[in-house]
């Protein structure tokens, strides 16, 4: 059964379907129908229907992108526009109920940062990914965790903005997707197998996980990455207690992949919640890091979460690392997995030279 794409859900766009546009103003009917006839396969040539199929998330993110620059922000907020999805892009256990009047401003759909829209960074990639390193108890490398920063080319932006911009108006799971792929072949291109590369993403955009993985999948196989020097981290901002969660875990844990929970913690990431998903990673929060050395609180957290996390063979990682003082306490207290700027700040390309206080 088709499902229509619901106004502010912040539920992800699919990769198939069908957008229709309605608009009384004649100029803007005539706008959108130009924009329709130029995207449009040959086979779906409009008619005097404005509305489109789409075959992949590059041609509605092209319509969206276009629209963006040829409509005057006065008038988006009067077209209306709906989306109807494949059914084949449609999760089947959803309890959510097509609507069939599922109109929404084409404002909704239009999102931008730093003068440049939601669809033009993904679709010309105007994003990178950064590497900040990972260290063992010797200071040895042992992955590095890769971060979405600016181009150096392109105006600054924070990460969390574009994510939280490109989530209210639908496009998150294009992002996190292009995002992934980036990191698979940066990692690829750059890192000795063996080296772990730690890769943040959003459950929340994973509408059919089996669908929305396969691309990450089919990146891990054709760089030729072993899917064990793969980690999945949940981003910190993703609530843990959806349901479907534990499918998502399954799935990625099917492939070879493992799993990572990030700012164990603080907000969503309790104990309980790392007992029930048994990540093969632990990210501790900085929170518990920042001077632990001169806090018996928090060493006693620092020894209930390694205890919790080795009942099933969990590694836990230590994140915000600064001072030295911090580091030998963590190594001293069994913390297997080091990050923070006392080791190296996000870079480009990965940084080979020797950690400091080996």
């Amino acid at each position: 059964m088709s499902r229509y794409h619901r106004a502010f859900s912040s539920a992800p766009l699919r990769d198939a379907g069908t957008v229709e546009f309605a608009a009384e103003a004649s100029d803007l009917r005539d706008s959108l129908h130009r924009a329709i006839a130029e995207l449009a396969a040959p086979e779906n040539a409009p008619s005097s229907a404005l509305e489109m199929n789409y075959a992949d998330q590059k041609q509605l993110l092209r319509l969206i992108s276009k629209l963006q620059r040829q409509v005057p922000a006065a008038d988006a907020g009067s077209v209306r526009c709906r989306i109807r999805f494949a059914p084949e892009h449609v999760d089947p256990s959803s309890a959510d109920e097509p609507d069939e009047d599922a109109w929404i401003p084409l404002a909704e759909l239009f999102g931008e940062i730093g003068g440049v829209s939601v669809p033009d960074y993904i679709l010309h990639r105007h994003f990178t990914v950064y590497l900040q390193p990972i260290v063992r108890p010797d200071g040895a490398v042992a992955g590095y965790e890769f971060l979405t920063r600016p181009m150096p080319e392109q105006a600054p932006f924070r990460p969390a903005e574009l994510y939280e911009t490109a989530r209210k108006i639908g496009q998150h799971s294009f992002l996190d997707r292009a995002a992934r792929q980036i990191a698979i072949r940066m990692g690829a291109a750059h890192l000795p197998p063996g080296t772990k590369r730690f890769v943040n993403f959003l459950p929340s955009s994973l509408y059919r996980p089996e669908t929305c993985l396969r691309c990450t999948f089919d990146a891990i196989k054709e760089t030729g990455t072993d899917p064990g020097d793969c980690v999945f981290e949940v981003m910190e901002t993703e609530p843990l207690d959806d349901p479907r969660l534990p499918a998502v875990f399954d799935i990625y844990r099917r492939e070879g992949v493992r799993l990572a929970l990030d700012d164990v913690g603080t907000d969503y990431a309790t104990l309980d919640v790392v007992d029930r998903l048994k990540p093969d990673y632990v990210k501790m929060d900085r929170k518990w890091v920042s001077r632990c050395d001169e806090d018996p609180d928090k060493q006693r957290y620092i020894d209930r979460l390694l205890e919790r996390t080795a009942r099933f063979h969990g590694v836990v990682l230590a994140e915000g690392i600064e001072r030295p003082e911090e580091w030998a306490y963590l190594k001293q207290a069994g913390v297997p997995l080091f990050q923070g700027f006392l080791f190296g700040r996000a870079t480009p390309v990965p940084v080979k030279a020797p950690i400091p206080f080996g």
